[in-house]
């Protein structure tokens, strides 16, 4: 891959970025009722956190999770009817609360630049180079967020954040990562790997994290709207495994990237799609456990952990990919300054792809290929924690033999010394 080198790294993500602002340009143009011309509400799914936060600062929390009663009221903010439920738990209303204080556009330009300005910032904490933001900005999954309006940067500041902080500030890192239970899914590892890496400072926070909200949503929110929410989970978990509300199933499974919809795309069916995200998801907890109770390097742990959650989960949908930026910086991060092993380049390109290339040959196809670059990432990363410190002098060595293998003969003397005075 000499062909990428630092030049255009600095070059085509910046041109990139401009093609999406040309896309969202033509996407965020809406008529007076909020609508673009894909007949579909400006900032699509953001339409239905912004309802839910209207109806629960207008008293009514518990109607968000009263299907006919939320589609009602985006009916009559978007004056069409919008077919999205509220899944999630009712901490998460209480985070996005003060968006309902502003008008849909102010709210879903104010929703969509806090959290991008968290998830960059994360990022150019993980790899601190120049290039970062622009490749963070051009990674495909930040287009597919920005569509949708949805969750993915503050996903990925959280888990990132939370996974900085870890050895820095423990107690403000647990913060963080308590926070990510809002996705319950994405979180559900975090203490797996906590707990295996012996981290009980960071597992204590986020433990009262956790409570923080629990109580916080109850006082501020009320009990009826935790009733509501454990009412309605069944439902919840219908229209995940189904997406019987989403009027095109073959569409909403395209656009999940796990196992679970692989097996449905191949034209599996549920019992069978379950169970083969049961092996993947059993196969993530192990690796996640195995690589955290090591001492190796906190990138490639962190890697595995993201991997991890990214694998576990059945629900998971391409602007959720956003958290795979996470990864890729760190092993992208570890090549740069440690050397480079045999796969890790190209597979990091492919992941980065991942968010693009996933929907199209699933749609084109009916083959998800998500779960296999994920799994082969996540080899790259447990193959850094097994190597530890001695990846980088592993692939040292290596270089110096392929210098002296490819040293003409006459050379050869002078290649082996070099060799041998080369650190």
């Amino acid at each position: 891959m000499s062909w990428l080198n630092q030049e255009r790294l600095s070059v085509y993500p910046k041109i990139i970025v401009i093609m999406y602002l040309l896309v969202l340009g033509f996407l965020f143009v809406g008529d007076p009722r909020l609508i673009n011309w894909q007949d579909s509400p400006v900032g699509g799914d953001f339409s239905h956190y912004w309802t839910a936060a209207s109806l629960a600062l207008n008293g009514e929390p518990a109607a968000v999770y009263d299907y006919s009663r939320l589609i009602a009221a985006m009916e009559k903010s978007f004056a069409m009817k919008i077919p999205l439920a509220w899944i999630y738990p009712p901490f998460f209303l209480l985070m996005i609360l003060p968006l309902a204080l502003f008008p849909y556009l102010a709210a879903l330009a104010v929703w969509l630049g806090v959290t991008l300005s968290g998830y960059l910032l994360v990022m150019r904490r993980l790899a601190p180079h120049p290039v970062t933001v622009w490749l963070a900005l051009a990674f495909p999954a930040t287009l597919q967020n920005c569509i949708h309006g949805q969750n993915g940067f503050l996903s990925a500041a959280l888990l990132g954040g939370g996974l900085w902080l870890l050895d820095r500030n423990p107690g403000i890192s647990g913060l963080l990562l308590g926070l990510l239970c809002y996705k319950p899914h994405l979180a559900a590892l975090v203490p797996v790997a906590l707990i295996a890496g012996r981290r009980w400072k960071a597992l204590g926070a986020m433990a009262a994290s956790i409570s923080g909200l629990i109580v916080g949503s109850y006082l501020i929110l009320g009990s009826a709207v935790w009733s509501a929410f454990f009412h309605n989970l069944p439902l919840s978990l219908k229209v995940l495994d189904t997406g019987v509300l989403s009027g095109n199933v073959a569409l909403y499974l395209q656009k999940m990237t796990t196992m679970f919809s692989a097996v449905l795309l191949a034209g599996g069916g549920v019992w069978a799609a379950k169970m083969a995200q049961s092996v993947v998801a059993l196969a993530a907890v192990a690796a996640v456990a195995w690589a955290w109770f090591r001492e190796g390097p906190a990138a490639a742990r962190a890697a595995v952990l993201v991997l991890g959650i990214l694998l576990f989960t059945p629900y998971e949908f391409v602007y959720d990919l956003t958290i795979l930026a996470l990864p890729l910086a760190w092993l992208g991060w570890e090549g740069y300054n440690r050397g480079w092993l045999p796969g890790e380049k190209i597979f990091i390109l492919l992941g980065w792809l991942t968010p693009l290339l996933a929907p199209l040959v699933a749609q084109a196809t009916h083959v998800q290929l998500a779960p296999l670059i994920l799994g082969v990432l996540m080899y790259l990363s447990l193959r850094r924690v097994a190597l530890g410190s001695h990846g980088a002098t592993l692939e040292s060595m290596a270089g110096r033999l392929r210098k002296m293998s490819n040293a003409p003969l006459t050379d050869l003397p002078s290649a082996v010394q070099e060799a041998k005075e080369s650190p």
